[in-house]
């Protein structure tokens, strides 16, 4: 800030006002005061606008320029996790492979079945339909009784025989079912495919009304031997009509047909079964139904 010259100042009082000449020089030091006093007013109000402008310009700026508001979901947010792998649950197919090297017959049934082989298997109930003695039955699947409930079914099951001592022509006669009337002639068979095959079928029922049965049989020549192909039904009823059911025959047989169908023959393998041979099932190559 520029000093204050009051002796120009006084010179100017004197020359425009020379009658306060004789109020000296206190006057002259009274008026530098007044003329002081003023200057730094002034000085005072420009700083108070300067500083005021510089604040509301401050306040502006944050007016136009907000800081940034914390995002409380974001912080409340947890961090991102890699999910976990899911674990993959390997469901056991429904049927399984059978399979006998010696014979080289092959088929799929269900897995809840029972497989049996060799003195496990019934053969007197229902006997083989060679012509000629020498066939030896390999294996047998049994349904289980719980699909059919409340039902007069006692068994159900499918079978394999083999006989190589018969030529293909008595492979394709039948013993049963039994000539009625005077017709001594044997049943004739009846020409049926079934999968990849193609054989010849009889079926005999036998028994009465409380107690009977009904099977089917199917022959088919291959590698020098005859095979036999058995589906058994075995029904029986206490009489008492309420409690129990008669069963659709048409459905279990077409349950056991699907096992039927899926019969192979290995065209190789040569077909020497001994009397009381147990087949050896596998597992392997199962399929879902």
């Amino acid at each position: 800030m520029k000093k204050l010259d009051c002796s120009n100042f006084v010179g100017k009082v004197k020359d425009a006002a020379p009658s306060t000449n004789f109020l000296g020089k206190p006057l002259v030091a009274v008026l530098c005061s007044l003329l002081l006093a003023s200057l730094l007013a002034g000085c005072s109000q420009k700083h108070s606008k300067s500083a005021g402008s510089e604040t509301q310009t401050s306040t502006n700026q944050m007016t136009l320029n907000p800081p940034p508001v914390p995002n409380p979901t974001a912080s409340a947010l947890p961090a991102a996790t890699t999910p976990e792998p899911k674990k993959v649950v390997k469901k056991r197919p429904s049927t399984v492979t059978y399979s006998d090297q010696t014979s080289g017959v092959s088929f799929r049934y269900p897995r809840k079945s029972t497989l049996k082989s060799g003195d496990d298997i019934d053969t007197a109930s229902v006997p083989m339909d060679f012509v000629q003695p020498g066939g030896v039955t390999t294996v047998s699947v049994e349904l289980p009784r719980s699909l059919y409930p409340d039902t007069d079914l006692t068994s159900a099951f499918f079978r394999v025989d083999v006989n190589r001592g018969l030529t293909e022509n008595e492979c394709g006669q039948f013993t049963l079912p039994l000539s009625l009337g005077s017709d001594k002639d044997p049943v004739q068979p009846s020409k049926v495919g079934l999968g990849a095959l193609e054989m010849q079928e009889v079926e005999n029922i036998s028994g009465e009304e409380m107690k009977r049965a009904d099977t089917k049989y199917y022959h088919l020549f291959q590698n020098g031997a005859c095979y036999e192909f058995v589906l058994g039904l075995s029904m029986e009823s206490d009489g008492a009509g309420e409690k129990t059911a008669t069963v659709d025959l048409d459905k279990v047989f077409q349950r056991l047909e699907t096992i039927l169908a899926t019969v192979k023959i290995k065209p190789e393998a040569t077909p020497q079964v001994a009397a009381g041979a147990v087949a050896t099932p596998t597992a392997h190559d199962e399929v879902v139904k």
